[in-house]
C-alpha cells in the first residue's frame, strides 16, 4: 500500500518535498497514512470536504513520487462526534475494518486542522515505492 504523507508549512511546498529531510525540516509535524492508491486519497479528502486536484509528479524528489497540493481549501475543524461520524462513513466507503489502528491514523485530521489552516501550505506527498530486490 502506499504510504502518503499530510503535512503543513509557511515555507514553500517546492523546497520541503524535495527528500523526507527537507519536509521534516520545514514541517513540524507530518502524519503518515497507507491507502489503496489516489483513488482513496481522493475519497478520504473528499468526505472532508475537499476537491484534490491532480497531482504534481516529482521526478527530482528522492523520497517522494507526487504532490497534492490543497493550500487554498482548509481542513474541517471536526469535534469527536463530527470525526466519528467522518469515520464511520469512511470505513463504510473503504470497506476497511474498524479498529483503533485504523482510527487513529485519522485521528490528526482532528487535532491538527486549526494550526495546519493557519499555515500558508497544507499537501499531501505520496511516498515512492520502495522495493528489494
Amino acid at each position: 500500500m502506499p504510504s502518503y504523507l499530510f503535512a503543513s508549512t509557511s515555507a514553500p511546498i517546492v523546497a520541503a518535498s524535495l527528500s523526507l529531510e527537507t519536509l521534516q525540516s520545514a514541517s513540524k509535524e507530518q502524519f503518515a497514512v497507507e491507502l489503496a492508491g489516489d483513488d482513496e486519497l481522493t475519497l478520504l479528502m473528499g468526505l472532508l470536504g475537499i476537491e484534490l486536484s491532480p497531482p504534481t509528479l516529482l521526478s527530482q524528489s528522492h523520497d517522494f513520487a507526487a504532490l497534492f497540493d490543497y493550500s487554498s481549501k482548509k481542513l474541517p475543524n471536526l469535534s469527536l462526534s463530527d470525526f466519528d461520524l467522518f469515520y464511520g462513513d469512511w470505513a463504510r466507503s473503504t470497506c476497511r475494518n474498524i479498529n483503533m489502528d485504523e482510527y487513529g491514523q485519522l485521528m490528526f485530521l482532528r487535532s491538527y486542522a486549526g494550526a495546519w489552516n493557519r499555515m500558508s501550505s497544507r499537501f499531501i506527498l505520496r511516498e515512492k515505492s520502495s522495493h528489494c530486490w
